[in-house]
């Protein structure tokens, strides 16, 4: 622990540490997430105001850190400790802030942290990105999520389910899905001449569909939802 500390602390007076990748990286993360639990639409820009903001506070704390220690030594080797010393110091102090602002925390700045912030962004919403593809492709299709309700709505003699707005709307509900999409799988699941239409391209989407609610049907071991899906499916079949 002490050796990790001492680290820390080298890496932070040689100002390597607000600028290292892993570290804007796991900031940048910690920083969007929590923001995220807070407002939903928390952006990534807002989020990038905060490091940069979080970076002048760096600069000005290692700054801090500077003159802390440069300030005892000065007094020590100098011997005199009175008000007149420590209004110069303090006015030294100060008006030193202004070569390392231009020599050294600016060139960070432009060069090295904002570069790597945006890439940091660049990497973070690339994965947010990837994952929400894996997880829109491991999602049941609009229609095969229409043809598993459909299952259970023949299987419990409720008969709810028609080609209408409002149900399109109750399962967009549900399933949180496209209204239009699911509209257009009941039309096609209960209009006759929509299906008499379907080119076989789409009667092989259609039949992708059937098996990806037969496999959640079966999982369930849902036999009578099952049954009643296969007599949908008989009446897309073409002699």
């Amino acid at each position: 622990m002490r050796s990790t500390n001492m680290k820390w602390l080298k890496s932070f007076f040689t100002f390597d540490l607000p600028v290292k990748y892993s570290y804007i990286y796991s900031r940048f993360r910690r920083t969007h997430e929590g923001q995220r639990d807070i407002y939903a639409n928390w952006p990534a820009e807002a989020t990038r105001s905060q490091l940069i903001n979080e970076y002048w506070s760096n600069a000005l704390w290692h700054y801090l850190l500077l003159v802390g220690v440069a300030a005892p030594a000065v007094w020590f080797y100098n011997g005199q400790l009175n008000g007149m010393h420590i209004l110069v110091g303090v006015t030294l102090g100060i008006a030193a802030y202004l070569p390392l602002y231009f020599l050294l925390y600016r060139p960070i700045f432009t060069s090295d942290f904002l570069p790597k912030l945006e890439t940091v962004i660049a990497t973070y919403e690339g994965r947010e990105r990837a994952l929400l593809e894996k997880c829109k492709q491991d999602q049941l299709t609009n229609r095969a999520l229409v043809l598993f309700f459909y299952a259970f709505d023949k299987a419990s003699k409720a008969n709810y389910l028609t080609p209408s707005d409002k149900c399109a709307d109750l399962l967009h509900k549900i399933f949180g899905s496209s209204p239009d999409g699911i509209k257009k799988a009941l039309d096609l699941i209960f209009k006759k001449d929509k299906r008499a239409k379907l080119e076989h391209r789409h009667l092989v989407e259609v039949s992708k569909s059937f098996e990806e609610a037969y496999a959640v049907l079966e999982a369930m071991q849902f036999d009578e939802g099952i049954q009643r899906l296969k007599q949908l499916e008989q009446q897309f079949q073409r002699p």
